[in-house]
Order: structure tokens, then sequence, then C-alpha cells
């Protein structure tokens, strides 16, 4: 049988120790997913934010229709998505780090919304309708191929604890370069080239806002308002976004 021991180093640290004795691995696929979700569910409680990094990923799957990932190309793969528990542990975490996020200062634009198709929409656990924060950019990508310009903000010290596990995993940082931080995504700021189902159609009838006279640059520091939500099946852990950005300000260096 398999044997899952996690062991409590310090407060920052966390060592998950899989021992295997005459194991057939495509028997026991299924307990190891489990056994990993629970280390991520005992993380939620046990672990500050900057030890997400310790967790191990899950296993992926393959996408049925090369659905467009976050960072705007197409994804062959999907993540595993946590089982219900553990994404209402990480939400209510997230929704509690959120108290300094509240809107003041920040627009609320809740009409932008419906630029989501549903095919997307269906990917995202909302976690609060509309937050405002500020952070520094560390990375960007003006266009993506369903219109969106995408940027990602480190989060200033007072929000510092709003990011879900996956975005300091191993697979995000290969993904975007800076480190860990909160994805934006503000749509129909660009021409809509994708095929995908999710993606075609999205933007008609879209006028605006435009953001383009305001998307922000490398090393600027910029406040964001935004729906924020954490998308499950693009990183393992999930990657929290403001998806749709509702308003962008950049602010004094």
């Amino acid at each position: 049988m398999s044997e899952v021991r996690i062991i409590i180093i310090s407060d920052r640290h966390i060592t998950i120790c899989f021992q295997k004795e005459n194991i057939n691995r495509s028997r026991h696929t299924s307990t190891t997913i489990a056994a990993i979700m629970l280390v991520i569910t005992l993380a939620s409680f046990l672990l500050p934010s900057a030890a997400y990094s310790q967790i191990p990923y899950l296993p992926n799957v393959q996408s049925s229709d090369g659905l467009v990932g976050s960072g705007g190309t197409a994804a062959t793969t999907d993540f595993a998505i946590p089982n219900p528990a553990t994404i209402n542990i990480i939400t209510k975490r997230l929704s509690l780090a959120a108290t300094h996020a509240n809107a003041n200062g920040g627009i609320c634009l809740p009409q932008l919304d419906r630029f989501i198709k549903i095919e997307k929409e269906s990917r995202f656990t909302i976690v609060k309708q509309c937050i405002t924060v500020t952070g520094t950019v560390l990375w960007t990508n003006y266009f993506n191929e369903d219109g969106d310009a995408n940027f990602n903000v480190r989060l200033d010290p007072q929000y510092k604890n709003m990011l879900a596990p996956g975005s300091y995993s191993q697979v995000f940082l290969n993904k975007y370069r800076g480190g860990p931080a909160m994805h934006m995504e503000t749509v129909c700021q660009g021409p809509v080239t994708s095929t995908s189902k999710q993606n075609v159609g999205a933007c008609d009838g879209y006028n605006g806002p435009d953001f383009k006279p305001v998307l922000p640059k490398k090393g600027q520091h910029v406040m964001v308002s935004g729906r924020y939500l954490v998308e499950f099946p693009e990183v393992p852990g999930g990657i929290t976004e403001l998806h749709p950005v509702y308003a962008i300000k950049i602010l004094p260096s």
C-alpha cells in the first residue's frame, strides 16, 4: 500500500514524503491525486503564502477543445481542478485576505463581465465582484489572440496574501516572468483572432472603455480594479486574477 507522510519543519516549509511498496502506478493514480489534494487543503491552513511554492503539482489532463489560457495562447492541457472542499478553503482564505482591497478609490464596471462567454466563465471561481489593489507591473502581453491586454502585478505588502497557491507554482513562474503576481486581464482591447468557441464573438458590441492609453509598462506602480477570481484549470492550485479589469491608474513611482 502507499503511505503519505506530511512533516512540518517550520512555519515556512513543508516536506511531503511518499512511501510506496510494490505499487502498480496505473492502479494508484487516483489515490496519489487525492493525497496531493489533501496536502493542498492542509497547506491552506498551515502555511503562509510564500511557502506555497513547496506544494507539489497536480497531474495535468488533456483539454478537449484547445482552450485559450490566461496567457493568451492556445492551451493544450488543463490541470486537475481541486475538489469542492479545497476550492472552498482557498477562496475563503483569499476573501479574508482581500479585507484591505475594497473598491474605495477604484471603479467597478460589472457590465464588462458580459464580454466573457460562458465557455470561459465556467473556468472561474469568483472570490469578490470588485476589488482594488496596488502593486508593480512585472510582465505584459499586449495583445492576446482573444483580444485581451494582460499584465501581471506584484502586489504591495498589504495585499501580499491575496494570491492562490498556483500563483507561486513553478508552472506559473515558467509561464510568466518576474515572480508570483496577480494576473490582470483587460478584455476586448485588441482584435479577436482566436477561433476558439470561448472567444469568437465575445467582444461583439464592445464600445469601451478604451484602456490602451493607460496600459502599464513593466516597472510602473499601478492601481487596478476588477473582478477578483481564481482560474483553477490554468495552473496547479489556481491562478489569481482580476478578470475583467474595470479600471487602471498609473501611480507615482
